[in-house]
């Protein structure tokens, strides 16, 4: 695509101060431009792209913008929004490369699920997938952008904080199959109810003109859905029976029923709260055709995403790494695993947040939950994580108190399980440890 074909898709004014080259890559981070890319200048409620306007014509060969820019060094295209843009960009990217779209929501499990489908699906197909965690109005357009000719299958990640936020982005990826992992607490500040937050998950439904929706069949809110005009439903429930469950530090397996045929499943992972993710993924693998042996394959060979249960042996001690996020139900399955654990215990645990006027109620369930494991001792940081009271709890101000707290322990035999919600930067701790 050429710098013109570019400036009429958004319906923008091109001021040009050089040739008509054809652009390499769209990018919203100046940070991450090389020569020959576009940058748009994005705005939002804390940041605005326009800042950096100036910088990124260092390297990019044109930038859009939506706010007056003096130079002569490159090509301009104006733009009252550039928001739109970034969206009008991503859907002529869609139509112009028409593979099976997959899309992915839910409160937890959604990047355990994709991944596990990625891998799956590119035993077969040549497949794109949501990179990182760009999962919202940003990064799923931004996605768009690593399409080609060769890409058979799109698997995208949908987050959300707000109503309306997964609709838009359903609109624009127009999925073939949407997948809901699970119903849980996360963004209830925001959405008030688990019902409001099913409703907003359920969004993700809004794109699909005649495809399926798979959902995890033993979820409260989820199990009792049924089939629309525009999608077929699917509840793994009555697909995929799991069975036999056994988990060990490191170790889970389970046996699968698929058509009449048992199968072992035998993965270095932790936490059984993560297989109704896996069967999902299998489902969906199996819909699009993929052999079930090279499914069970790809499961006995797979490896955590850092942060999720993610198992660190170190001499004397072990880590359990879970700090990528935090919801009530994520705390549930894991310490879940971690009860059952004889060893000396320490726990590290850090706020859940965006939980609005449920936040006491669910750090207090937290509490409750603490109190069951024994032969521990607990380590609280942040403001919510202070109404939880009882023996063995101590609470730091920072990570960094917490980190000096450790350097004096005898950690010799313990599990060090550490979880909190992103934003608070748990990982300080464990990068010391």
């Amino acid at each position: 695509m050429k710098i013109s074909e570019l400036n009429k898709i958004v319906n923008g004014t091109l001021i040009s101060f050089g040739k008509d080259k054809e652009i390499r890559k769209i990018k919203t981070d100046t940070r991450l431009l090389e020569k020959g890319d576009v940058f748009i200048a994005l705005k939002g409620s804390n940041y605005d792209g326009h800042d950096f306007a100036l910088e990124a014509l260092k390297k990019a060969s044109c930038i859009i913008v939506s706010e007056q820019i003096t130079s002569k060094k490159a090509n301009i295209i104006y733009i009252e929004d550039t928001n739109k843009a970034l969206f009008e960009i991503a859907s002529y990217y869609r139509k112009k490369y028409p593979c099976f779209y997959i899309a992915i929501t839910g409160s937890v499990g959604k990047t355990t699920t994709k991944e596990l489908l990625y891998q799956m699906l590119s035993t077969r197909y040549n497949t794109l997938k949501t990179e990182k965690n760009y999962n919202n109005h940003i990064g799923v357009p931004l996605t768009f952008f690593n399409l080609d000719d060769k890409k058979e299958i799109a698997i995208i990640e949908m987050g959300m904080n707000h109503e309306g936020e997964i609709e838009k982005l359903s609109n624009l990826v127009k999925p073939d199959v949407a997948i809901i992992t699970k119903i849980g607490s996360s963004h209830i500040g925001n959405l008030k109810s688990k019902k409001n937050i099913l409703k907003a998950k359920l969004e993700i439904t809004k794109g699909i003109e005649d495809g399926f929706l798979i959902v995890n069949g033993k979820d409260k809110y989820l199990k009792n859905l049924k089939s629309k005009k525009n999608y077929e439903l699917i509840k793994s429930t009555n697909l995929l029976k799991y069975y036999d469950v056994k988990e060990e530090l490191g170790n889970l397996s389970f046996k699968v029923m698929y058509e009449k045929k048992e199968y072992q499943v035998k993965m270095n992972i932790t936490g059984k709260h993560i297989i109704e993710d896996i069967v999902l993924a299998m489902i969906t693998a199996l819909l699009l055709d993929v052999d079930i042996n090279d499914i069970i394959t790809i499961l006995n060979s797979y490896k955590t995403e850092k942060g999720r249960m993610e198992i660190i042996n170190k001499e004397n001690y072990t880590i359990i790494n879970d700090c990528y996020n935090a919801s009530i139900e994520s705390f549930l399955g894991a310490l879940k695993f971690i009860k059952k654990q004889r060893s000396k215990k320490i726990l590290i645990i850090g706020d859940m947040l965006e939980l609005g006027k449920k936040t006491i109620h669910y750090h207090k369930k937290l509490g409750k939950m603490l109190k069951k494991i024994k032969n521990s001792e607990i380590l609280l940081i942040g403001d919510n994580t202070k109404v939880i009271k009882g023996k063995n709890i101590h609470y730091f101000k920072t990570n960094n108190d917490i980190i000096t707290y450790l350097k004096n322990q005898n950690l010799e035999n313990n599990i060090i399980f550490v979880k909190g919600s992103r934003k608070m930067k748990l990982e300080e701790i464990i990068d010391n440890l």
